[in-house]
């Protein structure tokens, strides 16, 4: 979602969208999202969503969720909903300022969910201005999750991505590059294609086949 409280960021703007490349890379993680109930008809992250004049709160949840709940002081029913999808079987994946560790919210949201919280390195950008925003922000996950999966982040060597690794050993690179390198070591003409389709040369991915052990 989308709609983030006027102080994660300098611009005087209460709307700013997640950045594409997180949402996709959890999407990859966990499965592409079915419901966005907290955005704009612009920067919806699912196929279905909520804009505020439809009161995404309100609104039946289904599906696997992404979760960018307004920042005030309403977000602590926003993650109280989330767990409560979680409960019901739905995945929900949630971006939340993590300035506020100590606040009942946090405490309830991290105690329901799934997984430990995702600290996020840094700051993100808004995509659409360009603007950090001021406040550190982490991840929580309610619901069903199946599998391994990593809580401490890493940057990816080739793509320079963050991602968090299901097993120390694969902290140099994320899953994604790690499959073009495969197929750029062993599907020789295939690389090309694969660089341009992650919208980069395919000469790092090429380094990355050559000492990457698959």
């Amino acid at each position: 979602m989308n709609f983030v409280h006027a102080l994660l960021t300098s611009s005087a703007s209460s709307e700013h969208p997640t950045p594409a490349w997180l949402v996709d890379q959890l999407a990859r993680e966990f499965g592409p999202f079915d419901l966005d109930p907290a955005a704009t008809a612009a920067n919806a992250k699912a196929p279905r969503f909520y804009t505020r004049d439809q009161d995404g709160l309100s609104q039946p949840r289904e599906g696997r969720i992404w979760l960018n709940p307004p920042y005030g002081r309403e977000i602590g029913s926003w993650l109280r909903r989330a767990a409560q999808a979680g409960a019901e079987g739905h995945l929900v994946v949630a971006l939340v300022p993590a300035r506020s560790t100590g606040t009942q919210w946090w405490i309830e949201a991290v105690g329901a969910a799934s997984l430990p919280p995702r600290f996020l390195p840094g700051r993100l950008v808004n995509p659409e201005t360009g603007r950090q925003w001021t406040i550190p922000a982490a991840l929580l996950v309610f619901g069903p999750v199946r599998g391994r999966h990593g809580t401490a982040w890493s940057r990816c060597a080739v793509c320079q991505e963050i991602f968090w690794p299901s097993y120390p050993k694969r902290s140099t690179y994320s899953d994604r590059c790690r499959k073009a390198a495969y197929r750029a070591r062993f599907v020789p003409d295939s690389s090309p294609e694969m660089g341009q389709q992650e919208g980069r040369s395919g000469e790092p991915v090429r380094r990355a086949a050559a000492c990457l052990s698959l």
